[in-house]
């Protein structure tokens, strides 16, 4: 399994062989280094080449055409055999490329990523599509070294396609796995047990002892399987399991990664201090015996201060830095969490399950949190690298902190490894032609490793909510949904739009809000919305404010049964509201507001929900909405309405109040400090007075016929500030609400 990896950005070059002879020893590297987290590099010959084979011959190039969060248009595809030109392609069927040491290219097409899917379209070295196939929760690639079979790992089986017959082999999960040159071992490791498989059957089952197995490879040449952790090197016996050799590191390195060439075993070493990151190249003889070690590249690490945040953070959740340094400047969002995204389709839609970052090429990333790294694995090629880490290394269920998106050969970090906050982690990967991005989200899941594909991958939490500092003053913007409504209005989960002066029955109310955050130029939706209904003019509550929507849902798992039907709990879209497209900067976002019970949680069954006209008299009413988004920056709107269903004790559009029951409006109105209410009740009542947002700040009891005089305090004799109030009258039989305007 030999993948390209991008070069880093600086290293220093050592040299510093065991042997005398270490330069005879040249055509065995061939094209092969290690990168400064210890990392194999393998190069080629090409001039601006994307991706190449493990033995440098074969290699690409291509140009970056449109993207989304998670798929690319890779155009104008060439391949090429050292420096000659074997085929073209206008545009490649995937967004990331695996190319064999035979030449034989493997697409990995990511556009319906949000189901879990990934579809591997394979091409001959002459450019002939041969086959592809399709697998669910796939996270384990490579090629066999000849390029005859390709294994996909997912987390039920291991799958070893045959590429000159198309024929298919299933065999048990597998955490790591390699392929004999020709095809016909496969060794698979899982937990610290090793599986040898000859022609499809099982030979030799191998308890190793080892935890975390990073690289198992298989060298026909000399009958043995050898396997690396973190810090031991084994090699066993394929016919019998007898263990030929056993290597153990010094306690400042650790294995990264593993080749067999040659007769030879190449293990790739990594060293870490506070102060530098550097590759280190081993090869082993048969016996075990180390014939020669050579220094290949290092990096100077950056120093910071590991004192965690003490500050609470102004959302009140837990604080974390940003994963880039400087720590304390707010990054750019391109994507946001539960953001609606879409090819632009009336019918079709999903949901962003986290936290898109914009950065430059290999900008470097640092953990933001102390913890136990889970996993290391990758969805799809070179593109799709990512770690998560805890805060706890549990075998039971724990949650962490997501990094996706890095340069493979950067990652300095393996399962079981600790990190420390500010850590640095890796190096983010080109995803345009000019700058990168990483996908980062809280996630949980369960075990001492967690993989992607065991449908306990969940998607629990907003890091926005976390990540200082916060320092954006963009209030979120209420616009028109339509150029003659500032909201929507239709029939509960149908497109039957309703004019606003002529609402009837079940309805759903529609917002459409556009923010941005910080210095970012791609528009986002709003974080949460809050609405409540007044009758006019009376000023009578007909809805308290509620919650309308909140994008902080957790979900059980990062896959198609969220991405898609919660995207039209939270958002509207039909042929009239069309989706917003991926890579459009400028983005509509339609939120319903009336499919919530009111508080934080999403569930499906809530697209039953509507506000019921039909309760109310028929009459003038007017619809509030508040928008905000994550650090309190707000906006609020209304709009005056007409219910009409024909509902009994209505006349001329407003409710029948008794003669001996009134609440005249105040004077004067607008008033500076004191106003005068009128009223008149048969029987004893109360008179309150509310805020813009429904709250109640004032109460008082009242009797007979009157004027009350209303001082601008609240109900503990602290005066409020300037605003529009509503004053509410009422008492057994009846009530009465009318607006006054406090301007100081």
């Amino acid at each position: 399994m030999k993948l390209l990896i991008a070069v880093l950005v600086s290293f220093i070059a050592f040299n510093n062989p065991i042997l005398s002879n270490a330069d005879d020893m040249a055509n065995l590297f061939g094209n092969i280094s290690v990168s400064s987290s210890g990392k194999f590099i393998f190069s080629s010959p090409g001039i601006g080449g994307r991706a190449n084979s493990g033995n440098g011959v074969f290699w690409c190039r291509y140009e970056i055409g449109g993207f989304s969060d998670e798929v690319r248009e890779l155009l104008n595809f060439q391949l090429y055999e050292e420096n000659r030109l074997l085929f073209t392609l206008d545009r490649a069927p995937g967004s990331a490329v695996y190319i064999s040491d035979s030449g034989i290219t493997a697409f990995m097409d990511t556009r319906f990523h949000f189901r879990n899917e990934l579809t591997i379209h394979f091409h001959s070295p002459a450019g002939e599509s041969l086959f592809s196939e399709t697998f669910r929760g796939a996270s384990l690639f490579g090629f066999s070294d000849r390029g005859s079979k390709f294994g996909v790992g997912t987390s039920e089986h291991l799958f070893i396609i045959s590429i000159t017959d198309h024929q298919i082999e299933t065999y048990p999960p597998a955490d790591q796995f390699d392929l004999a040159e020709d095809g016909n071992i496969l060794a698979i490791s899982i937990g610290g047990k090793v599986k040898i498989f000859r022609d499809g059957g099982l030979i030799k089952e191998l308890e190793t002892g080892l935890n975390y197995i990073r690289k198992i490879r298989v060298c026909a040449e000399d009958n043995s399987i050898i396997i690396m952790n973190k810090n031991r090197l084994k090699a066993y016996s394929i016919e019998n399991g007898n263990l030929f050799f056993e290597n153990n590191l010094e306690s400042e390195l650790s294995y990264r990664d593993l080749i067999v060439k040659d007769g030879k075993i190449i293990a790739a070493i990594h060293y870490r201090d506070q102060d530098l990151s550097k590759g280190i190249m081993r090869v082993y003889d048969a016996d075990g015996n180390v014939i020669m070690s050579r220094d290949c590249s290092a990096q100077k690490m950056r120093v910071f201060d590991k004192s965690e945040l003490k500050k609470t953070s102004p959302t009140g959740y837990d604080p974390i830095p940003w994963p880039f340094f400087p720590f304390d400047s707010m990054c750019t969002i391109w994507n946001h969490y539960e953001q609606h995204m879409s090819y632009g389709e009336a019918d079709w839609s999903y949901l962003h399950q986290g936290l898109d970052i914009i950065t430059p090429i290999e900008e470097p990333v640092y953990a933001v949190a102390p913890g136990i790294v889970k996993c290391v694995l990758t969805l799809g090629g070179d593109e799709y690298w990512r770690l998560a880490i805890s805060p706890e290394q549990s075998s039971g269920w724990s949650k962490g902190w997501l990094y996706a998106h890095l340069i493979e050969s950067s990652i300095q970090v393996d399962v079981g490894d600790s990190v420390a906050i500010h850590d640095y982690l890796g190096n983010i990967i080109y995803w345009a032609e000019d700058w990168g991005h990483i996908h980062f989200v809280e996630i949980e899941d369960s075990g001492l490793v967690w993989r992607y594909d065991d449908n306990e991958w969940g998607i629990v939490y907003n890091p926005l909510l976390s990540l200082v500092p916060d320092t954006d003053l963009n209030p979120p913007v209420i616009e028109n949904v339509f150029g003659w409504s500032k909201f929507g209005f239709c029939q509960n989960e149908t497109s039957n739009y309703l004019q606003p002066d002529s609402l009837y029955g079940d309805i759903d109310i529609i917002v459409k809000v556009s923010d941005y955050i910080g210095d970012s130029e791609w528009e986002q939706p709003a974080f949460c919305s809050y609405y409540w209904v007044l009758a006019i003019p009376e000023g009578d509550t007909i809805i308290s404010r509620t919650m309308g929507h909140i994008l902080n849902h957790p979900y059980s798992f990062y896959g198609t049964e969220y991405y898609e039907p919660y995207a039209t709990l939270l958002y509207k879209r039909d042929s009239t509201l069309l989706p917003p497209m991926w890579m459009d900067r400028d983005r509509d976002y339609y939120h319903i507001i009336t499919n919530n019970n009111g508080d934080s949680l999403a569930e499906l069954s809530e697209k039953a929900l509507a506000f019921p006209t039909a309760d109310c008299p028929d009459g003038d009413y007017c619809v509030y909405v508040q928008v905000y988004d994550e650090y309190g920056n707000f906006d609020i709107d209304s709009m005056e309405v007409q219910f009409k269903n024909g509902n009994v004790g209505v006349e001329d559009g407003h409710t029948v109040i008794p003669v001996d029951f009134q609440l005249e409006q105040n004077h004067p109105n607008p008033f500076n400090s004191s106003t005068i209410i009128p009223f008149k009740l048969a029987s004893p009542g109360k008179l309150q007075i509310f805020d813009i947002a429904g709250k109640m700040i004032f109460s008082a009891d009242v009797s007979g016929e009157g004027d009350y005089n209303w001082e601008g305090i609240d109900s503990q004799g602290r005066p409020v500030s300037s605003g529009i109030y509503f004053y509410k009258i009422d008492n057994a039989d009846s009530k009465l609400v009318r607006r006054m305007t406090l301007v100081k």
